[in-house]
């Protein structure tokens, strides 16, 4: 494990949280589309900015679901974001 070398801590129980809602909203998607993004892309800058290359994996599996969800592809967008809350540890 690569030490965290900006001061900021993993927050790994709210980055889960965080994406058990925006896969909640891909998979019935209504109003809340934006917030399901939003989503993605905080906890994906949070790993960025925290960690650097030791959740690289997870970052590029989240850039891809964000990507989908833009385009409104949501099965594929969906498809990544699961396999993103696969590979993140625990919390």
């Amino acid at each position: 494990m690569q030490p965290n070398l900006s001061g900021t801590t993993v927050r790994l129980s709210w980055a889960h949280q965080q994406l058990a809602i925006a896969l909640e909203i891909l998979d019935n998607p209504g109003g809340g589309l934006v917030f399901g993004y939003q989503a993605m892309g905080q906890v994906r800058a949070h790993l960025s900015e925290a960690t650097g290359e030791q959740y690289a994996d997870v970052i590029a599996l989240l850039e891809k679901a964000e990507a989908n969800a833009v385009l409104r592809q949501l099965p594929a967008a969906s498809e990544s974001l699961r396999a993103a809350i696969e590979k993140l540890p625990p919390g």
